[in-house]
């Protein structure tokens, strides 16, 4: 055959290959992918396609562990609701109030002196509580000591310093509202505060001598006193009982995923999972939690009255209470925290 011939026939031959593969790529993209065309694919149903659940927490502990126990319930909670749950550490306790005022938490795990401030300030809902194997689900604040020290009550705190925890029942309202009922926050007999970031802190700073007394949950000082047993501790006063770590949700939340969330969580006990998840997380169930369970934090605000001035301001309310007595206060403020 000629060659000019051949060029031409080869020609002709890959226009029409190309117009027989064009006309099946078009084929293709309008036939179905089989089963029903209005199915989702797999890849885009439950939790790629559902807006997140942003759980908050506050810094209680050491916050790589935390994180790692709350990472356990996010995630069997995202398979549960069917929509990703992410993680949100709130720098500071009263912070944890401020990102779920202003939308970047919808649920967060709260102490109760935050809680009851969320509940008032921003109507949110209270939904559950932990509770442990040995079936605790409330802590009491404590006044404390070290063991060996000479100090044997409260009077004995007079012109000494104690480590407290900003915004928390324990490590703020409680010991505020007991100094005061002593007549200690009162010149000459006042107890110089260092505040410092977390309950553990607070201990750490006993423990090793920096203050005289410390305020903190008794939950955390068990648990420091059972990690060591050469560690001892006196408690000076003890709180009533509150609800440790509720889960709250705000106000505008959808509803239908407010009952899922609190279904989902009152009956992880009842699956392998869920235990599974539970244990991990640091409790063997979790139970309904009312408000009425912060009457103390009430009760105790109230009792402290004019002597205390207002921070924390929140969608344009006023929350967290506070000495106003500065002169009467030695503050000490520690390093920055996480």
């Amino acid at each position: 055959m000629p060659l000019a011939r051949m060029r031409i026939s080869m020609t002709v031959f890959s226009i029409t290959l190309l117009v027989l593969l064009l006309a099946m790529l078009a084929w293709l993209g309008g036939a179905p992918m089989g089963g029903d065309a209005t199915e989702e694919p797999p890849q885009t149903q439950g939790l790629l396609v559902a807006d997140p659940l942003k759980l908050g927490i506050i810094p209680e502990r050491d916050i790589f562990e935390q994180r790692r126990r709350y990472r356990i319930l996010a995630d069997y909670l995202s398979v549960e609701l069917g929509r990703p749950v992410t993680l949100v550490t709130s720098s500071t306790y009263h912070g944890a109030l401020i990102d779920m005022a202003e939308g970047r938490t919808d649920a967060a795990f709260m102490g109760s002196l935050i809680a009851a401030l969320t509940l008032d300030q921003i109507q949110a809902r209270v939904l559950v509580k932990p509770q442990t194997a040995e079936g605790v689900s409330t802590y009491r604040g404590v006044i404390f000591v070290r063991d060996d020290s000479p100090i044997q009550n409260l009077e004995d705190l007079a012109g000494r310093s104690i480590a407290m925890v900003r915004t928390t029942t324990a490590g703020h309202l409680f010991p505020i509202y007991s100094l005061q009922e002593n007549g200690l926050l009162s010149d000459g007999n006042a107890v110089a505060m260092r505040w410092v970031g977390t309950h553990d802190q607070v201990i750490h700073e006993v423990e090793h001598g920096r203050v005289d007394a410390g305020a903190a949950k008794d939950l955390r000082i068990d648990a420091h006193e059972l990690a060591d047993p050469t560690t001892r501790y006196r408690r000076l006063a003890l709180s009533e009982a509150v609800p440790n770590n509720a889960l709250l949700v705000r106000r505008e939340l959808d509803q239908s995923l407010v009952q899922q969330l609190q279904t989902v969580l009152l009956e992880m006990d009842k699956r392998d999972d869920g235990r599974q998840a539970l244990s991990i997380f640091g409790a063997a169930r979790f139970l309904p939690c009312e408000p009425e369970e912060y009457q103390a934090v009430y009760d105790m605000t109230e009792r402290l009255g004019p002597g205390w001035g207002m921070i924390g301001q929140s969608a344009g309310q006023s929350s967290v209470l506070e000495p106003v007595s500065d002169d009467v206060i030695a503050e000490v403020e520690t390093e920055e925290r996480f």
